[in-house]
């Protein structure tokens, strides 16, 4: 029967148990092996396939090729899963103990609380680990394994990698991190493995455009909309603006493949408490999907979302939430700087005095006068430049009256048939194209990024 990777990890944990073990001898510690026919206990082979894996709140099963919560048959993650099972292939059996010295101690000797256990049901029979108390002396620790019936005391060692930091390596032997690291394994719920993909398997190719058009609306912004089919926005790009591929795709790709922190199932939606954001998607399948962001679960804040895609509620991570978000602006080129590497420009100061350049803005940059005799200051042009390529923080609609302009400017910019105002307002710098009656906002706080000042770019 074909199994998935999952159960090939746990099958590894199996086989570690049956073959790697020695005997050792610490002090006045000794334990004896068991005859070679007890390390059939361990032997998983004729059991079949693993069909329920039971813990202290753990409960789920496998169902075809996915597993899910036994109770309310919540969807579980493949990747958490994998990792459960890959930390229990690092275990193996270092000591199989006698059964008489076990008795003459006693079990509590050895394992110190019963709930510490997994029980792994096959569709012939099942297998169940305690786990037991670690030895001071090293790394290793007792556990207690039931098959058929029978239980095998043993002492056991975690040998994969060690996410401890040490000192020296006396510290590293006797370190508890790989004990703890297990204790937490076993003491996991199923909430820990919930799928907590917003769109679970319905968008599997991250290269594909899945969405056809989004409706955003938030707490701070008006409602707009993001249609993929034909790259618009609604309000659309101002004119002489372009939109903002890479940003298009970004959204694109996070918003498809998003994954909460965490998930809680069942839980009161009366108690979701203001709407923070909605995000109302028609994808390429004709689907409509609502998302919805809230900042109170209870007495709880933060970002839950809530999908109708299933009945889960999701913890979104800051990082995340701000995606829920956007500005329409957000999705255009808040640019108005030169397109080419060579171009001439105009400069007009605040004392009105004008210079042309020739700008060539290659792997060495060039800023050469146009009047015979003026020397440049490379430098402080590139400085401009540079900052006239950059990405505005918002866009806005030009409104004041010529004189009004004129009181606030403090640079005029020429080049590439584009004819620039340079103005101040409180802690922006100010970008105003004075045909297109576009503002491009950029804040700067206390210091402006180039010179305003004639004598800083000619000698």
């Amino acid at each position: 029967m074909k199994k998935n990777k999952n159960i090939l990890l746990f099958i590894a944990l199996v086989f570690a148990l049956s073959i790697t073990y020695w005997f050792e001898e610490k002090g006045t510690l000794k334990r004896t092996l068991t005859e070679a026919h007890d390390a059939e206990i361990l032997n998983a082979d004729n059991l079949g396939d693993l069909k329920n894996v039971i813990g202290i709140k753990l409960n789920f099963e496998k169902k075809g090729d996915q597993y899910f919560t036994k109770d309310s048959k919540v969807l579980l993650s493949k990747s958490r899963l994998d990792e459960f099972f890959k930390i229990l292939s690092g275990l193996k059996v270092k000591t199989f103990l006698n059964d008489a010295d076990v008795n003459k101690v006693g079990r509590g000797f050895y394992i110190g609380d019963d709930a510490l256990k997994l029980t792994f049901s096959f569709e012939k029979g099942s297998i169940a680990f305690t786990l037991g108390k670690k030895l001071s002396f090293d790394q290793t620790f007792y556990m207690e394994i039931e098959k058929a019936g029978k239980k095998q005391m043993v002492i056991a060692k975690d040998v994969s990698p060690d996410p401890g930091v040490y000192q020296n390596d006396k510290d590293y032997q006797r370190s508890d991190a790989l004990y703890q690291r297990l204790q937490v394994l076993f003491m996991l719920t199923n909430l820990y493995f919930y799928d907590t993909r917003i769109f679970k398997d319905l968008y599997l190719d991250p290269k594909s455009i899945n969405f056809k058009e989004i409706s955003i609306s938030t707490f701070r912004n008006k409602k707009f909309k993001i249609n993929f089919e034909n790259t618009s926005t609604s309000p659309e790009v101002p004119k002489g603006l372009n939109y903002n591929e890479d940003n298009w795709i970004s959204f694109h790709q996070t918003l498809s493949t998003l994954e909460a922190k965490a998930g809680v199932m069942p839980y009161e939606p009366s108690v979701l408490l203001e709407v923070l954001s909605q995000l109302d998607i028609v994808d390429r399948n004709g689907r409509n999907i609502i998302l919805t962001v809230y900042k109170k679960f209870g007495e709880q804040n933060g970002y839950f979302l809530t999908s109708n895609l299933d009945k889960m509620l999701y913890v979104l991570k800051p990082t995340d939430a701000r995606y829920f978000f956007v500005n329409v602006q957000d999705f255009w080129k808040k640019n108005l700087g030169p397109k080419s590497n060579e171009y001439q420009m105009s400069l007009s100061f605040y004392d009105n005095k004008s210079e042309e350049v020739k700008i060539i803005d290659k792997e060495l940059f060039k800023a050469n006068a146009i009047k015979p005799g003026l020397t440049t200051r490379p430098m402080e042009f590139k400085k401009l430049i540079d900052f006239l390529k950059i990405e505005g923080d918002h866009v806005s609609e030009l409104t004041e009256k010529p004189s009004e302009i004129l009181k606030k400017n403090i640079m005029r910019v020429h080049f590439e048939n584009r004819d620039l105002s340079v103005m101040l307002e409180d802690n922006d710098v100010v970008l105003v194209d004075l045909n297109l009656r576009l503002k491009i906002h950029h804040y700067v706080g206390a210091n402006i990024p180039f010179s305003i000042k004639r004598t800083d770019y000619f000698q």
